[in-house]
C-alpha cells in the first residue's frame, strides 16, 4: 500500500472514531450507567477505542450482561455491536472484553471487578 493510501486510510478511520464518539460515546455512557457503571475513555483513540467500566453503583449488574447491553446500544446506534471472541482477565481483576462496533471501530472494553455484596451474589 502506497503512503498516501496509507494516510487516507488512516484519516478515514480517524474520522470514523471522531463520530463514534460524539454520537454513540454518550448512548453507551446511558446504558452503562442504567446497568450501575461509569464508562471512561482512555488510550489514543487512533486504532479502536479502549474502555473503562466501572461498577458505581449497588445496583451494577455483571461484566457478562453490561457488555451484553452495550453490544445492544451499539447494535441499535450503527448496526453493528457483535462481541468478539470470550474475555481476557487482566491484572487487578478486570476483565478485558472487544466489542466490533463498525467496520472500522473496535471497542477494547476493560471491567473492573464487583466487590462486596454484588461479588458474592455473581
Amino acid at each position: 500500500m502506497s503512503a498516501s493510501a496509507q494516510a487516507f486510510a488512516k484519516a478515514a478511520r480517524a474520522a470514523e472514531i471522531s463520530v463514534f464518539v460524539d454520537q454513540v460515546i454518550p448512548k453507551l455512557r446511558d446504558t452503562a450507567k442504567a446497568c450501575g457503571y461509569a464508562l471512561g475513555l482512555h488510550g489514543s483513540l487512533a486504532r479502536d477505542l479502549d474502555i473503562i467500566a466501572c461498577p458505581w453503583t449497588d445496583r451494577a449488574i455483571s461484566a457478562d450482561d453490561l457488555i451484553k447491553r452495550l453490544a445492544d446500544a451499539c447494535k441499535d446506534a450503527t448496526g453493528w455491536g457483535y462481541r468478539s471472541g470470550g474475555c481476557t482477565d487482566k491484572p487487578h481483576g478486570r476483565r478485558a472484553f472487544t466489542i466490533i462496533a463498525t467496520s472500522d471501530v473496535h471497542l477494547d472494553i476493560s471491567v473492573m471487578p464487583l466487590l462486596g455484596k454484588q461479588a458474592e451474589q455473581d
